[in-house]
């Protein structure tokens, strides 16, 4: 007798409603609501104590960013990152103040208020940054594969061309030559293509001031093309001799370089909002990892152009620098 197949209901997260998770347009109409009603019934213009004041003040911004954050998940706009850290900082402010201020009531119903806000903050940063995520790599998603495509077209024609020599000469002794750069090239690609796939993350190398630091001041820096600061390359992207030939070198760094991108796509397909770790940088969104391995790329091909440039060193030290 035939099997027959059971008939099964997909889970309310799979659900997708005009191109969007179902969830997303509660959670979307949620904020809507609450943005508007906080504007609507904003304290008093006369408001005479300082108290009152801060609460008007908190309740005009948790309208504005969660009508923000609304309009930014729907156009994936980078800004909506902003809308929603200042309003889980509003909502945990605003809410014991209006408590105590407003229905005067005891200390220990602000303390609940407080604890109340913020755990509602926590669920829609977790949430809305999920969402957000994954608007804004639906929007940037062929952009960041444009210009990832121009820097590994730029480096494949550089490695290409070069000479046996040129191919394992080392400019300096602490520095990698081409070969041992294109190899480093492939086994990031690999690694995070592992990833991408449910292998293991590299480890933040970083303690938690310091990464801080690095995602606030030197992460839109080298997204935006900057020089890249002096560091330690991790031990699983530590180069070997690289690959023999400069044309092996093309073909492994192609391949490798595919074989990333078919499987960051895949995961920007199924799972938009995924982050992957950087080792100084923490966890990137998929966007923002495709423009920084466009900007590693452009980063090793200066190195390798100065390699071009700098006469060979004659040192035969095997130290591994980044």
């Amino acid at each position: 007798m035939a099997r027959v197949s059971r008939f099964r209901i997909p889970p309310p997260s799979d659900w997708i409603l005009f191109g969007r998770p179902a969830g997303e347009w509660v959670y979307l109409a949620a904020m809507l609501l609450l943005g508007v009603n906080e504007l609507r019934s904003l304290a008093p213009s006369d408001a005479t104590n300082t108290v009152e004041q801060f609460v008007a003040a908190g309740q005009l911004t948790i309208g504005l960013t969660a009508i923000g954050a609304v309009l930014a998940t729907l156009k994936g706009w980078r800004s909506g990152l902003r809308f929603l850290w200042l309003f889980a900082a509003a909502v945990c402010v605003t809410a014991p103040l209006a408590t105590q201020e407003y229905d005067g009531a005891p200390p220990t119903d602000a303390v609940v208020a407080a604890l109340g806000a913020l755990v509602v903050s926590v669920a829609v940063l977790w949430y809305g940054r999920r969402r957000l995520h994954a608007a804004i790599t639906r929007r940037v998603w062929p952009e960041m594969l444009a210009e990832h495509a121009a820097a590994a077209d730029e480096f494949a024609a550089t490695i290409g061309a070069l000479t046996p020599e040129q191919w394992t000469a080392r400019p300096s002794p602490e520095a990698w030559s081409p070969a041992e750069i294109t190899d480093h090239l492939a086994r990031t690609y690999a690694q995070y293509a592992g990833e991408a796939r449910g292998k293991n993350p590299l480890r933040i190398r970083l303690r938690l001031p310091w990464l801080l630091f690095a995602r606030a001041f030197v992460k839109p820096r080298l997204l935006g093309g900057a020089p890249f600061p002096k560091a330690k390359a991790p031990r699983p992207l530590r180069p070997g001799a690289g690959a023999d030939t400069p044309a092996d070198g093309v073909a492994l760094f192609r391949a490798t370089g595919a074989a990333c991108l078919r499987d960051l796509g895949l995961l920007a397909e199924r799972r938009p909002y995924r982050q992957l770790v950087h080792p100084y940088l923490g966890a990137l969104p998929l966007y923002d990892m495709v423009r920084f391995a466009a900007q590693h790329v452009r980063h090793h091909h200066r190195q390798v152009c100065a390699a071009i440039a700098a006469p060979p060193s004659k040192e035969t030290s095997h130290v591994v620098a980044p």
